[in-house]
């Protein structure tokens, strides 16, 4: 299930303690001042930028460097799509919760899909009308059916820790990133208090996601000095025609992820401060959003044209 309720966050907390967690000192976001997680520049890049398979850092000098324009494929506008869908679902579903405080599930329910039918037609979720149908009629029966029952527990219940329990999570959560060679003000897509990272993606699973989210967890533990030793990646494999699934995966945030971020975010930084093409990648990601324009230069190149530094 994509929206989590208080009991899947209890669930995920047993598979989590059952689970080895050792990290070593020297590798806590709160050690950013010393090697090895001391960044060696001074420059910063995007979390998100990790994420991307380009060995070379290619995709760090065209986007902070070059600013070339980025042209998304079709897989990351549905990714947006699917991302937007489930904060404003989560979104909704507390602001019904706290000002109209409904007293069944079945008045959230027709709630949510009354507010659903505005939010469907805007721009970002153009072409994508049955993923938010779908995405959205979901988020409203298991926060209908949740509210079910926590209101039968007790009717004398406090509202604050009834909407807690129905939507446990907060989206887009700030985390500076400065410390550990980040942006200013990096969005963790949800946040389950007090520390757990979720990150919604609707790629091929790969561990280069991992990566990125393990600079999410040093930020944090940098920021608010509170471990993060397992974080969550929630894939969510949907169809055009609105059809999904969702795969959890329970990530390790554990030295060798952590060590991996710190070369990766070495690698991209560094292309960005010595401000030089590094050329292609020996493959590049077939989700990157410079594809398209390192495809044509290297296209250009080929006949004759000017086309990237190799």
């Amino acid at each position: 299930m994509v929206f989590y309720t208080f009991d899947d966050v209890v669930r995920v907390l047993q598979v989590f303690q059952e689970t080895p967690s050792a990290v070593s000192e020297e590798l806590r976001g709160w050690r950013w001042r010393e090697p090895p997680l001391l960044s060696p520049y001074r420059v910063r890049v995007n979390a998100s930028d990790l994420s991307f398979g380009c060995d070379s850092g290619r995709l760090a000098y065209l986007r902070h460097v070059a600013r070339v324009g980025e042209r998304a494929g079709e897989e990351l506008f549905l990714g947006q799509a699917v991302h937007n869908v489930i904060v404003e679902a989560s979104t909704v579903a507390k602001g019904i919760l706290y000002h109209r405080r409904p007293n069944s599930g079945r008045v959230l329910y027709e709630l949510m899909m009354d507010m659903g039918e505005g939010i469907r037609g805007r721009r970002v979720f153009h072409g994508f009308e049955r993923v938010f149908d779908s995405l959205w009629g979901s988020a409203c029966l298991t926060y209908s059916s949740c509210l079910d029952r926590v209101l039968s527990l007790s009717r004398h219940l406090g509202w604050d820790g009834v909407v807690y329990r129905v939507v446990p999570w907060v989206c887009e959560f700030p985390v500076d990133g400065r410390p550990l060679g980040l942006n200013r003000a990096i969005r963790v897509d949800a946040l389950i208090p007090p520390s757990i990272l979720v990150e919604f993606k609707t790629r091929r699973p790969s561990r280069l996601h991992e990566v990125a989210l393990a600079g999410y967890a040093l930020s944090f533990e940098a920021q608010f000095r509170v471990p993060v030793n397992h974080a969550l990646l929630l894939y969510v494999d949907v169809k055009r025609d609105g059809s999904y699934k969702v795969f959890e995966n329970f990530v390790h945030v554990d030295d060798e992820l952590r060590l991996e971020f710190v070369e990766r975010r070495d690698l991209f930084c560094r292309v960005v401060a010595e401000k030089v093409d590094p050329g292609l990648p020996p493959e590049c990601d077939r989700y990157c959003p410079y594809l398209k324009y390192c495809s044509n230069q290297s296209t250009a190149a080929e006949s004759g044209g000017r086309g990237p530094k190799t």
